[in-house]
């Protein structure tokens, strides 16, 4: 294998510490080069079967990494849509590299032939996605690291909600010390006992049932600093990346038009049904509120049908304006994907040259090379879910969300589609102005609260963890 990448001071520090950890994690933000940090391991271990488990939308950017890195590609089993057991007829003995996605390894005929592999290193991309410790996907990834002699975990959002999110890490990368996610939780999660009742089976009647609820923060800061230090590689912006500007927010409130009186409808039907006192699921609370979510948008994303033509509402009215006014080129988040397909209506009204990324779009990468080649194509429209991880939209230099999600993560990864990445070899990055379209007085303001709630508990972790970096670092230079 030959190196193709001259790394950045800090990333040859990462990789010698990844080196010395069998099983780490590399948290770095985004854009600081985890990739190229990954590839640099494998190389300088000479790894010789390397598997890499990432989302479907990133085996693609895998393969180039690989290519264009060390000069050879990494197979990807599953391209061919053939989901059997016979993981598409693949020789796992020859290749180098091989990218699968989560679904993969989440089904056990597939995660038996895997496990089979003497990998001399498995690679988890976003590892966020693991974060369930009883979900089919982490059992299957706890069965492949407990088969091989290193693991490496690469994201820079490792909390997404509560500590309680670390603890699947944490198990692969130690089984013996951390055991029981039970234990865990009760250590560094904030919790509250709650009694509901439920029908017994058997009698038919209510009886008492008492669960734990975590609630948003946490305990014991500086000890799970500690273990995030001990465990991982991470780096500043500020101290790695003095060239990058400061991104700039900028809320657009927008009232509610004619989707008002649907909206305040739909509202006192739901208020109505938790008056009732008939008990409500989860699911149906949730259901609920994302019909909201989708008035604030427009009325059109509640229809079964594919969206007709009608007059725009007043969100997409306000994005509109933001692009009339924009000269440069734009990135659009939505959750909906049929929002996209409504605002792809528009945009066609409108003559505004787009391109789309979503779940169920073809041709992504065609999306995003036109996008930052193409000084014709404007905008980029795609779902939080599909364009918000692995694309690189750089030639923007304005983002805008047309409504908020739950996880300050999620959006901070979306930013950073625009705000630069090191290993696609950036040397200079613009200012980058972040616009969110807010319906005051909606469901959106509870979505703005509780990202508020989550950022201020991870701000508070990162911040004690940084100071035991800066500490270790410090020691190692006096000594």
């Amino acid at each position: 294998m030959n190196f193709t990448k001259e790394l950045y001071p800090y990333q040859r520090v990462d990789v010698d510490k990844m080196k010395s950890l069998p099983k780490c994690l590399n948290r770095n933000p985004m854009g600081l080069g985890k990739t190229i940090e990954a590839l640099a391991l494998c190389h300088d271990l000479d790894m010789q079967h390397v598997l890499i488990v990432c989302k479907k939308s990133l085996v693609g950017e895998w393969f180039w990494q690989t290519e264009s890195v060390l000069g050879e590609g990494a197979l990807t089993p599953h391209d061919n849509g053939q989901y059997d057991h016979r993981l598409a007829g693949l020789d796992l003995k020859a290749p180098r590299f091989v990218a699968v996605n989560y679904d993969l390894i989440a089904i056990p005929q597939y995660r038996s032939i895997l496990t089979a592999v003497p990998w001399d290193l498995v690679i988890f991309d976003e590892a966020h996605r693991l974060k369930n410790y009883s979900s089919k996907r982490t059992l299957g990834a706890y069965a492949l690291t407990y088969r091989v002699p290193r693991a490496l975990f690469l994201t820079g959002t490792p909390i997404r909600n509560t500590p309680l999110d670390l603890f699947p890490l944490f198990h692969m990368m130690n089984p013996r010390e951390y055991t029981s996610w039970k234990r865990w939780r009760d250590w560094f999660c904030v919790t509250e006992r709650e009694e509901i009742w439920l029908k017994n089976p058997y009698t038919g009647k209510p009886a008492p049932r008492y669960i734990t609820k975590i609630l948003p923060g946490t305990k014991n800061e500086e000890q799970l600093a500690q273990l995030l230090t001990l465990y991982s590689v991470y780096n500043e912006k500020s101290e790695v990346m003095p060239q990058l500007p400061p991104k700039q927010y900028r809320t657009i409130p927008v009232e509610l038009g004619p989707e008002k009186k649907q909206y305040e409808t739909m509202q006192e039907e739901y208020f109505a049904l938790l008056d009732s006192g008939v008990e409500i699921t989860a699911q149906v609370a949730v259901a609920q509120m994302m019909r909201l979510r989708q008035i604030c948008l427009d009325p059109n994303t509640l229809l079964p049908e594919p969206p007709r033509s009608s007059t725009p509402s007043n969100k997409t009215l306000a994005l509109l304006d933001v692009i009339d006014e924009t000269d440069g080129k734009i990135v659009v988040f939505t959750f909906f994907e049929r929002y996209v397909q409504i605002l792809t209506q528009e945009f066609d009204k409108a003559g505004i040259n787009y391109r789309i990324i979503t779940g169920k779009s073809k041709g992504a990468l065609k999306a995003e090379l036109d996008f930052q080649n193409d000084p014709a194509v404007k905008v980029i429209l795609g779902t939080i879910g599909a364009m918000g991880e692995g694309f690189t939209l750089t030639s923007a230099d304005v983002v805008v969300f047309t409504d908020s999600f739950w996880t300050p993560a999620v959006i901070e990864q979306c930013e950073d589609r625009v705000h630069g990445r090191v290993d696609k070899g950036l040397e200079s990055i613009k200012n980058t102005l972040v616009i969110d379209l807010f319906c005051p007085g909606t469901v959106e303001e509870h979505v703005r609260a509780v990202k508020g709630i989550k950022e201020r508990m991870i701000t508070e972790i990162e911040s004690l963890a940084r100071v035991v970096d800066r500490m270790r670092k410090a020691s190692r230079r006096l000594r």
